[in-house]
């Protein structure tokens, strides 16, 4: 069995079947989450519950478990401590042999399925019974489900089911602020696709992808990547392809050689953020005297030229000539990372393979 699933409802469902016993303990529980486990539990299966009411847990789900402590084995308990309710975790015994999962997934539909989830599978029978151990002791603390609790709860839960539809507006309109934020936008890249695949389809296009792919190379070769201990400045500077630096830093990156041998090893970090290693390299530590945009674009397209590109004026005064709009009030990391993610975009929309060749045509348009 694998060792975490991200849809908990496709294993869940599958462990239900076999089910002797089953205990569930979680912050959050729908009738939709419920009606979920009444579908593949065993008929059979002794159910236990300690469910929380710090997040609005529907009533109509605590009434079917109210009603069904008194026909099947099933036992229910609230949890009313003090602290914050918020765990989420199910185990199942089968047999002698316990099964438990534990994660984000609360009991609803969409924690079950639809929501990004991310829930760990725990096979191994000592983590298991300190799990069920732990439940034991929650349960302890527990008070018991009876229909005066729900009374008492449904006129509250209505309360805050209207205000959390109010909050997942918010929250909605939060998260297309943001994404609008990081997000360029151009007012004639209709125009520019158009433009781009008139080159694509062009008879020196092929020749022009492997000049470059070679170029790519080259420059590689110069930097001694990935590894950047022998660095040929000379040759480096020398390279006029994916954008022509000029050589006035040269003497100090040359006194200062291992400072920006660790600056080529963070820009090619994958680990961290382009925008984070790209502010880093202009603002930061590691910035030097001469290294700006163009430099610092140079070797990350080099580095991987299916996701960055050359940012110097030729590709500046081309994307502003077809109305590049880049957010306000964000860092210079930032702005070259919304850039790179629309020309990714427009290369899959004209067909261009890369961002290396795209800078060859956006260098024409600029001339022109």
């Amino acid at each position: 069995m694998k060792k975490f699933t991200q849809h908990l409802g496709e294993e869940l469902s599958q462990a239900l079947k076999t089910a002797d016993e089953l205990w569930v303990a979680v912050a959050l529980m729908t009738r939709a989450g419920l009606q979920f486990i009444e579908d593949h539990v065993a008929e059979a299966a002794t159910q236990n519950y300690v469910l929380g009411t710090d997040l609005p847990t529907d009533p109509a789900a605590l009434a079917v478990l109210q009603r069904k402590q008194f026909s099947t084995a099933t036992k229910v308990a609230m949890n009313v401590d003090r602290a914050f309710y918020h765990p989420k975790v199910y185990i199942i015994r089968s047999g002698k042999k316990l099964l438990a999962f534990v994660g984000s997934a609360n009991c609803t539909k969409s924690g079950l399925a639809g929501n990004v989830e991310l829930s760990f599978i725990v096979e191994d029978q000592t983590a298991c019974k300190e799990l069920l151990a732990w439940y034991q002791k929650i349960e302890a603390e527990a008070v018991s489900l009876t229909s005066g609790f729900i009374a008492a709860y449904r006129p509250l839960y209505e309360r805050r089911k209207s205000n959390k539809r109010e909050d997942e507006r918010i929250a909605k309109q939060i998260k297309q602020q943001l994404e609008a934020a990081y997000t360029a936008n151009m007012a004639s890249r209709s125009k520019l696709i158009d433009v781009l695949q008139a080159y694509r389809k062009g008879d020196d296009y092929n020749e022009m992808k492997a000049d470059r792919a070679l170029s790519v190379r080259q420059i590689r070769k110069s930097l001694d990547y990935p590894d950047f201990r022998d660095i040929d400045l000379d040759a480096f500077f020398g390279l006029w392809a994916l954008g022509h630096l000029i050589p006035i830093p040269k003497p100090r990156i040359l006194a200062e050689l291992p400072k920006f041998r660790r600056l080529l090893q963070l820009l090619t970090n994958e680990e961290l953020d382009v925008a984070e290693r790209y502010d880093e390299a202009l603002t930061g530590d590691l910035a030097m005297y001469g290294v700006r945009d163009a430099l610092i674009s140079k070797v990350l397209t080099i580095h991987n030229p299916k996701k960055y590109f050359i940012k110097n004026g030729k590709s500046d005064t081309t994307l502003q000539n077809y109305g590049l709009e880049l957010p306000r009030g964000i860092s210079a990391g930032e702005k070259y990372k919304a850039t790179c993610a629309f020309l990714i975009d427009v290369c899959k929309d004209s067909g261009i393979d890369d961002l290396a060749v795209l800078d060859y045509y956006l260098y024409l348009e600029a001339e022109e």
